[in-house]
C-alpha cells in the first residue's frame, strides 16, 4: 500500500512538473508593443449640445462633469466615478448628420513615451443605404490608462455598402 502511495505521488508530481514546463514555454498572448488597452465607457447616437466633430481628453472629475453636462444636459445618467489618478477618458464626436447610418469609434490607441496616437473610425452610409431620417450625432467615450504623452489622431472613413 505504501509503495502505491509513493508511486501515485511521484506520478502526480511528474505531471505537474510537465504541465508547468509546458505552460512556461508556451507563447504568451499580448497586445502589440505600444498598444494601449481601452474600454468603451459609453456610446450613443445623440451627443446633446456637441454638434461639431470634436475630440476631448478628460483627466479630471470637473472635466468629466462638464462633458457629461454637454452630452446629457441636467437629465442624463449619473456621472460615473473614475479614478483619474490611474485613468483618463477620450471622447470622440462625429458631429451632426441629417440622417442615421453614421457612427464613430476608437479603433486603437498606440503609445510612445512622447505621443499617444488615437485611431478613429468614422462610418458613413453608402448612397444605396436606407437610413432613418432622424438627426444623429454619434459619439463614443473610452476609458484607458492615464498618460502624460501628447495626443495625436488619425481618422479613417469607411463607407457601408448597402444593396
Amino acid at each position: 500500500m505504501r509503495d502505491a502511495v509513493i508511486i501515485g505521488i511521484t506520478v502526480l508530481l511528474a505531471i505537474l512538473l510537465g504541465l508547468w514546463l509546458f505552460l512556461e514555454e508556451a507563447p504568451k498572448a499580448k497586445a502589440p508593443e505600444g498598444e494601449a488597452v481601452f474600454s468603451v465607457l459609453i456610446e450613443g447616437q445623440y451627443s446633446g449640445s456637441i454638434t461639431e466633430r470634436k475630440n476631448y481628453r478628460i483627466q479630471s472629475d470637473d472635466g468629466l462633469r462638464e462633458l457629461w453636462r454637454l452630452v446629457y444636459g441636467n437629465d442624463g445618467p449619473i456621472v460615473p466615478d473614475i479614478d483619474f489618478d490611474t485613468y483618463e477618458l477620450l471622447a470622440v464626436f462625429d458631429g451632426t448628420h441629417s440622417s442615421g447610418g453614421y457612427d464613430i469609434s476608437v479603433e486603437s490607441v498606440m503609445d510612445t513615451p512622447a505621443v499617444r496616437t488615437v485611431s478613429i473610425l468614422h462610418t458613413v452610409p453608402g448612397e444605396e443605404c436606407l437610413t432613418s431620417q432622424a438627426i444623429t450625432s454619434p459619439f463614443e467615450i473610452v476609458l484607458l490608462p492615464k498618460s502624460a504623452a501628447t495626443i495625436s489622431r488619425t481618422d479613417r472613413i469607411e463607407t457601408i455598402l448597402c444593396e
